[in-house]
């Protein structure tokens, strides 16, 4: 087993279940909704989309046989689902790949967001709606920025997902040494501002890696930034990643990956969402639980030996038109195949209140 196998394998004694949070429409937990009305109407992911045919959908609901694919958004635009996503081949390559359905039964021929020869590669998606009605896709570049340098943060805007703006570099202004590692970015327009979580550390041996937030004092993607802080956030004695934010029922919500054992935390907003500073202050975690299926054949430990629901994402980041909320995220039988990331296929998952979920009957 390896050194971070052994530390997953120590922290399970302490995965007891989540705080017993209430549902989407109770007073309190994480899933709650606030008595405090939001001080404007918040920008989401929400879209026109096609209808899920739920019983006749079948997970894993997309996978290549020569890529892994990990790192889901799902959203809707022009009346098709578009996925996005980590493309990983079998010599550790990243990029984005898109594909598109009318139904989460058939897809188009997979597609890749354009690479920037300049770094190399890109990866961990994540998608929102910008207030002129424009989707921003964030995203790293990965394993090695521009020169040789690690990881950092980028955005692109698009209408369609066919064509694409140039890269626009995030938070060049604060964190632009070559050794500063940045990762899993994800923006929310907010009352207070043009806000950025994001992912700040490397994975040496000795260092600690950081949750953190900043916001863009011009509102604007090209900054200038101003970071804002840490969120005091700690799962299983670590932090979290894979970062996605949105709004439901007024209030502001995140919905992250733990580092140890690579599972789905939800939490709340209990900062002041119209300051800067507030969002600092978040509920404790409650962790989804999501039905582990039959072909997902792994064993062992979550994040060591297999994945199972892992870098989740909301999909269209609000309920559906059906009602239902939607969960994309990743399996993985193993963890050893396409440069570390396992053979990951893509899966779904539903719930009317964010804490019971259901997959497909198939």
């Amino acid at each position: 087993m390896t050194a971070r196998g052994a530390v997953l394998v120590a922290v399970l004694a302490l995965a007891a279940c989540s705080s017993g949070s209430k549902p989407v429409g109770q007073t309190t937990g994480p899933g709650a909704r606030s008595s405090s009305p939001t001080t404007e109407p918040a920008t989401t992911t929400t879209v026109a989309a096609p209808g899920i045919p739920w019983t006749r959908v079948h997970n894993p609901i997309y996978g290549d046989t020569d890529f892994a694919t990990k790192d889901p958004a799902l959203v809707a635009a022009g009346g098709d689902w578009v996925a996005l996503f980590s493309r990983v081949d079998q010599h550790g390559s990243w990029r984005i790949g898109i594909a598109r359905s009318r139904d989460l039964l058939t897809w188009s021929t997979e597609t890749v967001m354009p690479h920037d020869p300049a770094t190399q590669g890109e990866a961990s998606p994540d998608v929102v709606k910008a207030p002129d009605g424009s989707f921003v896709v964030t995203y790293q570049s990965f394993v090695h920025d521009r020169a040789g340098g690690l990881a950092k943060l980028y955005a692109r805007t698009t209408t369609d997902f066919r064509t694409f703006s140039a890269p626009i570099r995030l938070l060049a202004n604060v964190h632009n040494a070559p050794a500063d590692r940045l990762i899993d970015p994800a923006v929310a327009y907010s009352p207070a501002g043009l806000m950025l979580g994001y992912k700040v550390g490397t994975t040496d041996a000795g260092s600690v890696q950081h949750f953190e937030m900043a916001r863009s004092t011009s509102g604007k993607l090209t900054g200038p930034w101003q970071i804002v802080g840490q969120p005091n956030i700690r799962v299983y004695g670590d932090t979290i990643e894979n970062y996605q934010l949105f709004v439901v029922d007024g209030d502001q919500y995140l919905l992250a990956t733990s580092n140890l054992l690579d599972r789905p935390e939800l939490f709340r907003l209990t900062g002041n969402r119209s300051k800067a500073s507030g969002w600092l202050t978040w509920s404790s975690a409650r962790e989804l639980q999501v039905p582990k299926e039959a072909w997902n054949t792994g064993t062992g430990v979550t994040g060591a030996s297999y994945e199972h629901a892992n870098c989740a994402f909301l999909v269209g980041a609000d309920r559906q038109p059906d009602g239902w909320f939607y969960l994309v995220y990743a399996d993985s039988s193993e963890v050893s195949a396409f440069g570390g990331s396992g053979h990951a296929k893509l899966a779904l998952a539903r719930s009317t209140d964010l804490v019971h979920w259901s997959v497909p009957p198939h």
